[in-house]
């Protein structure tokens, strides 16, 4: 398993924000974590990631425990996280906010098949190629994502975790960052996703886990879930 996180505990105050929570992706998978807003579901990857940390619970990734490990420290291990909020540089250009990305002496043994680079990312983004020196306050929504996880991606990830990448976009956008995500899992980087579009996780995801307030709900294939409209309704509508 390339992530393995078991029983979080995570309080904000004396809020008990996730309550033995638990969340796992295997090389190669897309596991989507859906739910209603203020679930947790945010919080878990902040868990994970290290900017919170949980009172209890264990975080293991490539077999290695990094429960409460430094967020830097928890990226050289090879886990990429794109906030919801996004947070490009914007008064940076394109190109200075995908450098910013470069995580040195995380890479070492990475082949140059596998690894992300300049070029790498302008094959997979064609737009940032062009616009390398506008700034990122000047880049639509949907191209500030784009630049978001290119930026994770020079990192050099093999697990991307990606907190709401839709939201907020037009439709034609949305299928780009969609068909981005699928892209970048069929290059060999794992993904854990947070989405609200049901539709556009339920056609990435391998695995889908449900969350209720603080815990975890529900988790199976996405077949599994479609044959569970009670399930659905408990966790998912409104």
């Amino acid at each position: 398993m390339l992530l393995d996180a078991k029983g979080l505990n995570t309080y904000y105050g004396e809020s008990h924000v996730l309550q033995n929570m638990s969340v796992a992706v295997d090389s190669g998978e897309i596991v989507a974590l859906l739910g209603r807003n203020g679930m947790g579901k945010s919080t878990t990857m902040k868990s994970i990631m290290g900017l919170v940390k949980p009172k209890s619970g264990t975080v293991l990734f490539q077999g290695t425990d990094i429960t409460n490990l430094p967020p830097y420290k928890t990226a050289k291990a090879g886990i990429g996280y794109v906030p919801e909020e996004r947070r490009i540089f914007p008064n940076l250009s394109v190109l200075d906010n995908l450098k910013m990305g470069i995580k040195h002496g995380a890479a070492a043994n990475i082949s140059s098949r596998n690894k992300w680079t300049l070029d790498r990312i302008f094959e997979h983004f064609p737009f940032m190629k062009a616009r390398t020196h506008q700034k990122g306050a000047l880049l639509s929504g949907g191209e500030q994502q784009m630049l978001a996880i290119g930026r994770t991606l020079m990192g050099n990830p093999d697990l991307l975790m990606v907190d709401e990448p839709t939201e907020g976009l037009a439709p034609v956008t949305v299928k780009e960052v969609r068909d981005i995500l699928e892209d970048i899992n069929k290059a060999g980087v794992s993904i854990l996703l947070v989405e609200h579009n049901l539709k556009v996780a339920m056609s990435l995801a391998d695995r889908v886990y449900l969350m209720g307030k603080a815990h975890l709900g529900f988790t199976g294939t996405k077949e599994e879930l479609d044959a569970r409209p009670d399930i659905r309704a408990k966790y998912l509508e409104v």
